[in-house]
């Protein structure tokens, strides 16, 4: 059973019922990084599954913009750092279309990329929420149980709060900064709480010292994350939320907030689907430092679909690692590839559910799909059409589908060969003799003229010809990396190059031959 069958399963196990909740949140700190799209995609396909099982379910996907910015992003006016410290949902936007830097940052960076993987759940705003209220009633409980936090914070993660700690952060009705306050006081009959905005309470922001007591409602003050989320849970009573492994270690944030939601709220937490990081050269990815890949970035190289396929196809206990200097996104292609032919022998097989739950269009895959990595070698070779070539190895004339594939793949290979192929996937085909050809030894130019020959017979395909060549290699007991340099030095001017067989079959047959000629005479 395919990994998405099995959570939905297991949710439908435990609460037996026809109508689900899935949440999800994330702060829009900065420019999100192509990680953070592993949450969204695990949760909207616990949603889908269970309504592909005859269950109605909503996803819910929050934006924290009422955190604090703690950490400048590298790539922001330096006018911005005297907003460190403030909501994100109180900072201007760079761009004058969106109200906050937090609406900026979660709708360019985050919300139309994962729209564009077809993903389009209930969006809400926390600073909305809890200005209209919505956390109030949660708020005046753990004020209530400021005690009982304070024990549960040094029960399971050994973190000590002070007796006159709560776990509360108001907006300083001076600077407006909401990373800098503490409250030290909470007066149940006048309902109000004392704070004082900390000149060096954080290292990433300085209070101005201001000191009063406020109301904690409305807007006026937000919860630390480990105490606001169970309170998420016991407002929105959602079934299912997960988080990133950052949140499920040993006395984190999810284990806090479990007990939280029992002890105070009486509340039993949501079902929990845990999944690993994303990383980029064994390393994790953070918004606001800009280390790792941005999803925007990564999401303009690579179709919505394959993007989904990534986080698709691998199992959330696993890490996901990704290098898009590499041949990542050939081999990705490939693998992919490899998903639709498996999904159109037997849809219900693993392989063909890795690309059901990859699927945003509505219609079957086209049947012939020419391969990335020769798309990529052939937008190289001035001699050659990629719509000519892809006719001749399907062996007829390209559907609508089968050329619009071939198109989209085509514009995505160009775009990665500009900005991340490796250099084995570069090359250009020589228009006049290369001088490092002219120095070849005997048993290579024999090698060459084997290669003539074997053109004369016939017109070959890429994997025939290639065979051939191995064949007239093997019978001049020539050794691989000297026959096969004799090719790519002689068209390419590289000692290596993509498939031998490939790329003579792919150009043009008087072309070769006159070039491997001008190399034996």
């Amino acid at each position: 059973m395919f990994w998405v069958d099995e959570i939905s399963e297991k949710i439908i196990s435990k609460y037996k019922k026809n109508k689900y909740l899935v949440t999800d949140w994330f702060t829009p700190s900065g420019k999100a990084h192509v990680g953070s799209l592993r949450g969204v995609v695990v949760h909207d396909l616990a949603r889908q599954a269970l309504c592909e099982k005859g269950k109605e379910a909503f996803f819910q996907y929050g934006f924290d913009d009422f955190d604090p910015m703690d950490g400048f992003p590298y790539y922001l006016p330096e006018e911005y750092k005297k907003y460190m410290g403030m909501p994100f949902s109180e900072i201007p936007s760079p761009d004058k279309k969106y109200n906050s830097l937090g609406e900026y940052f979660a709708i360019v960076f985050f919300q139309e990329i994962f729209n564009s993987m077809g993903i389009k759940p209930k969006l809400v705003y926390t600073s909305k929420l809890y200005k209209d209220g919505i956390f109030n009633g949660a708020i005046k409980i753990i004020l209530l149980n400021a005690d009982k936090v304070r024990d549960l914070y040094f029960s399971i993660s050994k973190s000590k709060k002070d007796s006159n700690w709560f776990p509360l952060s108001v907006k300083c009705e001076k600077c407006g900064k909401i990373g800098t306050t503490k409250v030290n006081s909470y007066d149940k009959s006048k309902d109000k709480v004392k704070y004082r905005c900390e000149p060096k309470m954080v290292e990433w922001a300085e209070g101005c010292n201001y000191e009063g007591w406020i109301s904690p409602y409305n807007g006026n003050a937000k919860l630390p994350w480990k105490p606001e989320w169970p309170s998420k849970w016991y407002i929105f009573k959602n079934d299912v939320e997960g988080e990133g492994k950052d949140h499920f270690v040993a006395g984190g944030s999810r284990e806090v907030a479990n007990a939280i939601s029992r002890a105070i709220f009486h509340h039993e937490p949501p079902f929990d689907i845990r999944y690993e990081h994303f990383q980029i050269g064994g390393k994790k990815m953070s918004s606001s430092k800009g280390t790792g890949a941005f999803a925007k970035d990564i999401a303009e190289i690579i179709p919505a679909e394959i993007l989904k396929f990534l986080m698709v196809r691998t199992r959330p206990q696993k890490t996901i690692e990704f290098d898009i200097n590499g041949d990542t996104i050939p081999l990705l292609y490939d693998e992919y590839d490899r998903c639709i032919d498996e999904y159109l022998r037997d849809p219900k097989s693993d392989f063909g559910q890795a690309y059901h739950y990859s699927k945003i269009s509505k219609n079957n895959p086209p049947k012939y799909r020419l391969r990335f990595s020769k798309v990529v070698y052939l937008i190289q070779m001035f001699r050659t059409s990629i719509e000519d070539y892809a006719k001749e190895e399907k062996g007829s004339h390209l559907t609508k589908d089968e050329l619009s594939e071939l198109k989209i793949r085509e514009k995505y290979a160009r775009l990665w060969l500009t900005k991340y192929a490796p250099e084995n996937y570069k090359f250009e085909i020589q228009e006049k003799l290369p001088k490092s050809a002219e120095n070849l030894d005997k048993g290579q130019k024999e090698f060459l003229s084997g290669i003539i020959k074997a053109l004369s017979e016939k017109k070959w395909l890429g994997d025939e010809l290639h065979a051939k060549i191995h064949e007239i290699k093997n019978e001049l007991k020539l050794d691989p990396r000297r026959a096969f340099s004799a090719i790519y030095l002689s068209i390419l001017d590289k000692d290596s190059g993509p498939q031998a067989g490939w790329l003579l079959a792919s150009l043009d047959r008087d072309f070769v031959v006159k070039r491997f000629k001008e190399v034996t005479k």
